[in-house]
């Protein structure tokens, strides 16, 4: 009878932790999915979209050194300027602060950019804010990654 009351104890520890495990794991869940979507909204040229996933106040560091606004970022892919043929993300980890989260990992990306194709590789950092009941992409910041030799 020890036995089943121990093992009857220990579930219980463990279902009450599985809450909070639960919502981390659907945190992550959920910035990836949404990660997902501005890849495949740039991709896809949907600014409507794009627009939604950004906060008003998004700024993006580029790697080479550049601050853009939100609307400078939108413009610069809705003009053709950039043109965005591929993303893959890898290495993506979610730390969640509540209601601020980052998303970090690496990016590669197949683009051209003011007519010349290229293939960026970076490490970034994207900042995410709980807007009410949705995430809003704040910031973002890259650095290109040394050419492998």
């Amino acid at each position: 009878m020890n036995r089943i009351t121990s093992a009857l104890s220990l579930l219980t520890v463990v279902v009450a932790l599985l809450p909070g495990a639960a919502i981390s794991a659907s945190i992550e869940e959920e910035l990836n999915v949404l990660e997902n979507r501005r890849y495949d909204a740039m991709i896809g040229g949907d600014w409507q979209s794009l627009d939604a996933l950004l906060a008003d106040e998004f700024f993006y560091n580029t790697a080479t050194g550049a601050l853009m606004t939100k609307n400078a970022f939108i413009e610069l892919l809705k003009s053709g300027t950039a043109v965005v043929k591929k993303a893959v993300r890898d290495e993506a980890k979610v730390r969640d602060f509540g209601e601020v989260a980052l998303v970090t990992g690496v990016a590669h990306i197949d683009v051209k950019l003011r007519g010349e194709d290229k293939t960026l590789h970076s490490r970034y950092l994207h900042v995410w804010a709980k807007d009410g009941q949705s995430w809003k992409l704040i910031a973002r910041q890259a650095t290109y990654l040394p050419e492998k030799k």
